[in-house]
């Protein structure tokens, strides 16, 4: 059922240009469950009554989560709402026989979830000319037999990253708790006015014409023909989804091992960030190799990152525009696990080597060209823009570091999530995101969503570097 906000709708919002940044090469709908144990407040709480009547307070403070799409005469796009045309979230309730107990069995898995119908329709997140009903928030509760219930939420990833979508989840249980009474900074419409940023006179507004290697555009192709032209082909049935799972303790001992390495030069340093990249980078990498799923020769790694720092902007706020930091490995970098250090080295020096210079002069590149694009009469121009790196018939494998997002922080009364799960369609890119929250209620643990092809994913299974710190929680 769609919220019913009847006159509480908001009265305006500031509309968020899409392509003054990267985030409209993310058209999909990005899902998650939050998972709660048996709790006497569930019922009081967390009852159908209740939860739509704060969410509805909730959305009056966020009314972008109210709105749509705008294509303009000029082809660039904003995410405008307009009280007079809402696009009202969804809400739906429902009971199952399917008991917490089972669910926890099964390592919380996803697939256990939708054979029980506790998730939605993901739709296509696609930009379109003519925008429509798609909302921007789909949300459905479960209650569970026995006790526990489950919270699925979906956002369209163009407009609300997982940051922003795990901070209103967190803001909807504190407005449930009486809490809500002013709207986090994360879920401030901050504008990503990094092309203010750039000085016209400057070498980088002269270089503009410079395609940034990270990113790649055709608009000699159909979008459709691009999307065959980097997508492997291979069988949907031999993709294989699981979620493994790494103490904060195993990656702080072997970011140790890097330093004590004697790899690192004078003042130069890792992150454990890095350090997990690389250990994932390789792992994958190499198990590709031995399942003869990609053939022997050198990788592309990357790890994804946040703009927002080099660029001098706001750290918070909706949206942020992202780059896949690249850097390139050898066979032998990946292949033997000694060399830990030195891709943990060259990845580090490929995030630092992302001035705010360069950035700004990609994203000076984009805009010029996407107008370009826009003015030659290319149709939706924003459909042949795509990250090199995600080109799944190269030898790429990255990661993108989610273990700071407010995941475990939506207490609606009944107690924070003791589990939370998503999934990773995308095969060699590997997603982490916190772990569920320890005794002192601070995560001691990264899960990280891994999918590969079967015969990959039985090497990674059986590499010694990779099981003596990572353990499988759930397939998907």
């Amino acid at each position: 059922m769609r919220i019913d906000m009847r006159d509480q709708l908001p009265t305006e919002a500031v509309s968020r240009q899409i392509t003054n940044d990267t985030q409209f090469m993310f058209q999909f709908y990005k899902p998650c469950f939050q998972f709660y144990a048996p709790s006497p407040n569930i019922d009081s709480h967390m009852s159908p009554h209740r939860l739509q009547q704060s969410l509805t307070t909730a959305l009056h403070s966020c009314p972008l989560l109210l709105g749509r799409f705008t294509v303009h005469a000029d082809q660039t796009i904003s995410h405008s709402y307009d009280p007079r045309n809402p696009n009202l979230p969804t809400l739906e309730f429902q009971s199952t026989d399917l008991t917490f107990s089972e669910l926890k069995s099964q390592g919380f898995a996803y697939s256990l979830c939708q054979r029980h119908n506790m998730d939605l329709a993901i739709p296509d997140g696609a930009i379109r000319r003519l925008s429509d009903e798609q909302p921007m928030l789909m949300v459905k509760v479960t209650y569970l037999h026995g006790g526990g219930a489950a919270v699925f939420a979906m956002t369209n990833h163009v407009a609300f990253d997982g940051n922003a979508m795990f901070s209103f989840l967190a803001y909807w249980a504190q407005c449930n708790n009486g809490h809500g009474v002013e709207l986090p900074v994360d879920l401030q419409p901050v504008s990503n006015a990094i092309l203010t940023n750039v000085d016209q006179t400057s070498d980088i507004s002269k270089d503009a014409a410079q395609s940034p290697a990270e990113i790649s555009v055709d608009a000699t192709r159909l979008p459709a023909e691009i999307g065959t032209m980097i997508t492997r082909a291979v069988s949907r049935d031999t993709m294989i989804p699981c979620v493994y799972s790494i103490t904060t303790q195993d990656l702080h001992k072997l970011k140790q091992q890097v330093e004590a390495s004697g790899e690192l030069q004078d003042g130069e340093w890792v992150s454990s960030n890095n350090v997990l990249t690389a250990l994932i980078s390789q792992c994958v990498a190499r198990a590709n190799m031995r399942a003869h799923v990609y053939e022997h020769g050198p990788w592309t790694v990357f790890q994804a990152l946040d703009m927002r720092r080099p660029l001098g902007l706001p750290l918070r706020g909706l949206g942020s525009p992202i780059i896949l930091a690249e850097c390139n490995a050898s066979a032998d970098h990946v292949l033997r696990p000694d060399r830990l250090p030195a891709l943990a080295r060259r990845v580090r020096m490929s995030v630092d080597a992302y001035t705010p210079e360069y950035l700004r002069n990609a994203m000076q590149w984009m805009h010029t060209t996407y107008a370009g694009l826009a003015r030659d009469g290319v149709d939706e121009p924003w459909r042949h823009f795509w990250f090199s790196a995600l080109n799944t018939n190269r030898r790429c494998v990255g990661v993108s570091c989610m273990n700071r997002i407010p995941i475990y922080d939506a207490d609606f009364g009944a107690g924070r999530p003791v589990m939370a799960r998503s999934f990773n369609p995308r095969p060699n890119y590997v997603i982490v995101f916190p772990g569920p929250p320890g005794e002192t209620d601070v995560y001691d643990s990264l899960h990280m969503y891994v999918t590969l092809e079967r015969p990959a994913m039985d090497a990674l299974r059986a590499d010694p570097e990779w099981t003596s710190v990572c353990t499988l929680v759930s397939e998907f």
